[in-house]
Formats: C-alpha cells, structure tokens, sequence
C-alpha cells in the first residue's frame, strides 16, 4: 500500500483539518481583539462551517459514499436515556450569565455548537473512522478515539491549566470512544452528531469558574463514559466471539 493511502497517515491528516479552522478563527480572534462572546463564536461558527463544507467535499471525492461514512437512520435505544441523565447532570452547577443571554447569543451559540458537532464527527467518527476501519473495527474506534483526544492538547496554547486539560483530554477520549462504539453498533453517525451539539451547547450554559462541584460533575461524566464504553465494547465484542476463536471446533 503507498504511503499516502495509508489510514494512519490520513487519520492523522485529517486530525490537522480538524485543527486547523478552529485555528483560523482563533488568529482572527486574537489579531481583531475580539471579547465579545457573541461575536467570538458568530467567528468560530463561519470558520466552523467553512470546516464541514471542505470534509463534506472530501467525502464525496473518496471512494466511500456518504451511507459508508454512517448517513443513515437511527432507532432510539434504551441507552439514549442513560446519556440524557448524564447531560442534564451539567445544570446542578447552575446556568451562567453570558452576555445576558439575549436570543442573539443563544442563536449564534447553537449555530456554532451545531457546526461543531457536525464538523468534528464528520472528522472523527466519520473520515477517520470508516479509513482505520481497514485495519479493523477495534483499531477504528480505539484509534478515532485517541486523536479526538489528542485534538484536546490545543487547549494548553491558549494558556488554559495543565490539569483541566488534562481532565478534558481525558474526557474526550472516552466521550470518542463511545461515539466511536455507538457508530459501529448502529451504523450511523447521526446520534453522535446530535450528542456532540448537546454536550457543547450544555457545557457553554454551565461554563463557570473551576470548583470542587464542577470538577465533580466531569468526574462524573467520564465514570459514566467509562461504563457506557464497556456496555457497548461487550456488546460489540462478545465473549463467546472469543471463546471460538480459541475453539473452532466447538462451534457449526
């Protein structure tokens, strides 16, 4: 295989492009001198976009179709519940007072929450994914998972603590780990998208100053991913799948 198929070399290119725009907007940021929040993140949004254009136009040029990269159907499944609870969890740290919240903001947030949901899974559980999906479906979802959160690591240039991000890095890599799974056992990457939106547009109402309650609450969060991922890893990767490799002559 020449180099530039390789899926690792690709993942790790399109780990770049995931960079890469959230960079643009954030040079602009910097330069222009921007504070306000609505128009930090009408920024991010355009430049968001601009990202979700160009891997929308990726997709159609490889030689996957846009079903092969997870555009299909879903079925609500018991589980949804379990990730509901776990997101309305993030409102006992209380809703903080951004820019008045006026419906200008709430807009441009949602606008920008949405790009980054799709953006970053089309990134993520989508190119990456079905490309290390060669090497086989665990080395895509464990491998998808890894580069979400090395992405993370970017936080650390914007001068944001060591530990924090440390926590969020980890947060990402479960939270792309289970969105990776549930990927594989639906087939879809719809669910995914529709989470990642939430979880940011959440997390931007609840953002406050670090405390002992906030940090709790991420501890939280990341136990429970913790048994989401192995709920959906022993589903995927049953026992018994185990047990006839080890013995195929028990098994017709």
């Amino acid at each position: 295989m020449k180099m530039k198929n390789s899926p690792i070399l690709l993942s790790i290119l399109f780990t770049v492009l995931a960079l890469v725009f959230p960079a643009i907007a954030g040079t602009i940021i910097t330069i222009k001198n921007i504070s306000s929040l609505s128009s930090i993140f009408l920024i991010q949004f355009i430049a968001t976009a601009g990202g979700v254009l160009v891997t929308l136009w990726i997709m159609k040029k490889s030689k996957f179709s846009f079903q092969d990269f997870g555009f299909r159907r879903f079925k609500a499944e018991a589980w949804m519940v379990v990730i509901v609870v776990f997101e309305l969890v993030a409102f006992f740290n209380g809703i903080t007072d951004q820019d008045g919240f006026s419906p200008q903001y709430v807009l441009i947030l949602l606008l920008f929450v949405m790009a980054v949901g799709l953006f970053e899974e089309f990134i993520f559980r989508g190119l990456i994914f079905k490309y290390l999906s060669a090497k086989g479906l665990k080395t895509a979802i464990i491998g998808s998972s890894i580069l979400f959160g090395i992405g993370h690591l970017a936080n650390l240039l914007s001068g944001q603590d060591f530990l924090m991000t440390l926590l969020q890095i980890t947060f990402a890599f479960l939270f792309g780990l289970v969105c990776a799974e549930i990927v594989a056992k639906t087939k879809s990457i719809m669910f995914p998208i529709i989470w990642h939106a939430a979880h940011d547009f959440i997390a931007f109402l609840t953002d406050g100053e670090p405390n002992v309650l906030a940090v709790s609450i991420y501890v939280f969060h990341c136990l429970v991913l913790i048994g989401l991922a192995i709920y959906f890893w022993k589903a995927l990767f049953p026992k018994k799948d185990v047990m006839k490799l080890k013995n195929p002559e028990s098994y017709v």
